[in-house]
This record gives structure tokens, sequence and C-alpha cells, in this order.
């Protein structure tokens, strides 16, 4: 066990695995901006935060003073670190996507009428909001899958509003990944979901513009950021990294964003999240002056403008949570099927649950489900491969007709 002395304190440095409630941490093995964490410094008296701080450091140092008795395994020597503590799939993905739908809509009506009453200057309410956020954390602790599904069905002509909800569930099932705890992750959620609120006080016809934006319609685009942070600032019960998420989701890792410039040691992991996943929805989504991308080109952008634009190391877990192929994304097989991925068991990402919809011709079959992973652990005599990721849309293939098909049936035929 390592200590270290300062004028005021004796630290002890502690093994996450060993931490307890009731020490009092005073510093980690990375900085506090790359975690959950406001606050340099505070001792552990919620089980969310000693969830997230297991999962997110190796070590930290404890304050013995502040903590009292410290546990006697902590003070004798430092010992192997066990995994990370990691949230289980506790319902399969035919079970789930029919809440997680509903949960989804209700949070997308509500994101439109937060953003209609920003449109109009009216007070922005967020009571509710908050609470179908909770159902959607719910849903995405059960199985991250079918929410991740749902966010892959765009619609041009609601991107605004589709846009901020994505965000926010692609948010909360990174913060699952990662590993914080329900109040980080119905944090995030609320961070994601409102860090565009300023689009709606932007001249409309620009937003919309199907053309490449001039110089000065991208300075006056530019303007949500701080139009965002003004109608939030409003509300006296937002927590300050909403606010922050909005007013900086647009600054870089090297400083070169906007609207401050503001280096990357002054942005936190609200923050650094949410830049993340707006940037892959909106690359994967199709606007009105541009086409969408795979995902796989998406986490490629990510990839490579990681240091410069995004924290490297939150890209590399989120590339983890989306996965090569992630749930909703249509694929073409080695042999020439196409199908939807359904699901994806985290610890074989190479391996989904996919649903063949057109046959080696690209003429529609008789939809059947493959289990890649039980074909590949039985050695089943015909192996199912994946070659491609394809656009969304490919073969006239729709997602969102064939999630409507699926969602009602019977518990005994779902994506039979």
């Amino acid at each position: 066990m390592t200590k270290k002395k300062t004028r005021t304190r004796e630290t002890v440095k502690v093994p996450t695995d060993q931490l307890r409630l009731g020490m009092h941490v005073s510093e980690l093995d990375r900085p506090w901006l790359d975690t959950p964490f406001v606050f340099q410094g505070f001792p552990v008296h919620d089980q969310d935060d000693l969830t997230a701080l297991k999962n997110i450091c190796e070590y930290v140092y404890i304050d013995v003073l502040k903590s009292g008795r410290v546990n006697v395994d902590a003070r004798s020597a430092m010992v192997g670190r066990t995994k990370p503590l990691q949230y289980a799939i506790t319902t399969p993905v035919e079970d789930e996507i029919k809440q997680a739908n509903t949960h989804y809509h209700r949070s997308y009506g509500e994101v439109e009428r937060i953003l209609h009453s920003a449109y109009n200057e009216e007070t922005i309410q967020t009571e509710e909001i908050r609470r179908h956020i909770r159902e959607c954390v719910n849903s995405i602790e059960r199985n991250p899958s079918a929410m991740m599904w749902l966010t892959r069905i765009k619609s041009v002509d609601k991107y605004t509003a589709e846009h901020c909800l994505n965000v926010g569930i692609l948010a909360i099932a990174l913060g699952r990944h990662v590993g914080v705890g329900r109040k980080h992750m119905e944090l995030l959620g609320l961070c994601g979901m409102l860090h565009d609120v300023g689009k709606m006080k932007v001249d409309q016809e620009i937003l919309n513009k199907p053309e490449r934006l001039t110089r000065e319609e991208f300075e006056h685009m530019k303007l949500h950021v701080v139009h965002g942070r003004d109608i939030l600032v409003k509300d006296a019960s937002l927590p300050n990294e909403v606010i922050s998420a909005a007013y900086n989701h647009h600054e870089r890792q090297d400083g070169q964003g906007y609207p401050l410039g503001l280096n990357a040691n002054t942005l936190n992991f609200y923050t650094k999240v949410v830049t993340i996943v707006d940037a892959y929805d909106a690359i994967t989504s199709q606007r009105c002056y541009s086409k969408g991308n795979t995902s796989a080109t998406a986490l490629k952008i990510l990839y490579e403008n990681s240091g410069s634009q995004f924290d490297p190391k939150l890209v590399v877990k989120f590339i983890e949570c989306i996965g090569i192929y992630p749930p909703g994304a249509l694929v073409e097989m080695v042999a020439g099927e196409v199908g939807i991925v359904l699901s994806v068991n985290p610890e074989n990402r190479l391996l989904p649950k996919v649903a063949l919809l057109l046959d080696e011709n690209k003429q529609p079959m008789q939809q059947r489900i493959v289990d890649l992973k039980a074909q590949r652990e039985s050695q089943a005599e015909t192996q199912h491969r994946i070659k491609t990721v394809l656009m969304d849309g490919s073969y006239g293939i729709d997602l969102s007709a064939f999630t409507a098909a699926n969602i009602n049936l019977g518990e005994a035929n779902k994506f039979r």
C-alpha cells in the first residue's frame, strides 16, 4: 500500500475493488473531468458513485482522517484488480423491444413538447422528461439492444427532436457500458435530450437548408449553443452538467471548437459523452442536405478524430458499446442473404443474432432468425457469417416497418 502525505491529510492508495461506502476519496488515478464526479474529493455515500468508481478507476486515494477507520485490507497490501463490474442482460431483446418502443415514443413526444416550448419562447418544463428518462434507463439497464435498435429508425422531417432523443439514449447506453450508476445514466440522458434545444432559436430556414451553409449562415448556426445555455439556465432545477453539455458539446479536445475554443482539460465527462454520441447520430442520419452513413463509417470517423476532436478513451468505449454490428443494422451475409441485426452479446460482438429477410438473390424470403454465436458453439454444418454492413434502407428494407411488424406479435411468434 502506497501512502502519500500532504500538509493537511494522509492518503492511502486503494484498489477500487476494495472501496467501501463511507470512505472519503481525495484523488483518482485519472483527471476528475474524465469521470462523472462533480467535486474533487467526496465521501462515498452513494452506491451509484461506488459502482462508477469501481468501473472507471483502477485505484483511488482515500483520505484516512476523513474516512475514519479504513478497512484493514486497504492498509495492508495492493491486490490484483478484479474485472470491473458489468451490467447483466436480464431480458431478451425479443421481450424488451415492446416496452422500449413504448418508452421511446413517449420520450419523443415529450422532447417535441420541450422543443415547441423553446421555439415559442415559453418556459420549458422538465419534470415529465425526467420520468421518461428513468424508464429509458430501466430498459437500457435490462438490455440496451432494444433502445439502441430504435435509434436507428430515422425520419428526415423530424430530425431535431429525434436526434435529441437518440443522443440521450446513446449517452445512457455508453454510461451503462462504462459502468456508471443509475443517477449518472439519468443525468447523461437529460444532457443528451436537451443538448440541442437552442436550435429552436436559430433561423429555421437556415437550420433546414438543403444546400451547404455559407460562412455567415454557419456562424449563425453556431449560436444555437448560446441559445441552448440561455434557455436551460432559466430552469433552476437543472444540474449545471446539463447546461454545460448544451453550451459546450461543439468544443474539441484540441481547443479548436466553439463557442469558446476550450481546452480538453476543461470539458467534463458528460459533455465529452454528448459530443461523441451527438456526432455519431448525426453522421448516421439522413438529413435534408446529406445522406446518412453506415454505423461502421461513423465509428471510423470518430476513431480517426479521437484525440483531436473527441476524447480518445471514450471513443474506444463507445466503439465497444456500439459494436461493429449494432442492433438494427442492415447486414449482408457472405452467402448473399440480407438481414437485420437483432441483438449482440457484449462478449461476442462479431456473432450477433440476425433476422434474414432476403435470400442470396436479394429476393424476399420467409423471415428466419440465425444466431451466429449459437451456430459457432454448436459447430453447425451451416455457418452464417456477416460480410458487410449496408446503408439503412438498402434493397428497400424499411427498419421502421420491420419493427412495427414484429413488436406486437405474440410471445411465441416474436421475430419468427
